[in-house]
């Protein structure tokens, strides 16, 4: 099987797609531990980013986009 030639600009937007979402999915299992059992500690770091005045981006880091790393170089190599 040939293996598609991807562009960094794909590598990245995969790589940053998988981060975001892995930090949500974390968010979520993070908000319905602590609705359940009422003292779940934050594992978060951050918000790391920037603010340009006109744009701010902010992330938190957290187990979720820890873990979906892997998951990203997983899809890439599926390509």
């Amino acid at each position: 099987m040939r293996r598609m030639k991807l562009k960094p600009a794909t590598v990245l937007g995969i790589t940053v797609l998988c981060v975001v979402l892995g930090t949500v999915a974390w968010e979520l299992i993070e908000r319905i531990g602590l609705y359940f059992y009422q003292a779940m500690p934050s594992l978060a770091v951050g918000p790391y980013g920037f603010d340009v005045g006109v744009l701010a981006v902010w992330i938190r880091i957290n187990p979720g986009s820890i873990l979906a790393l892997p998951a990203a170089v997983l899809l890439l190599r599926r390509l």
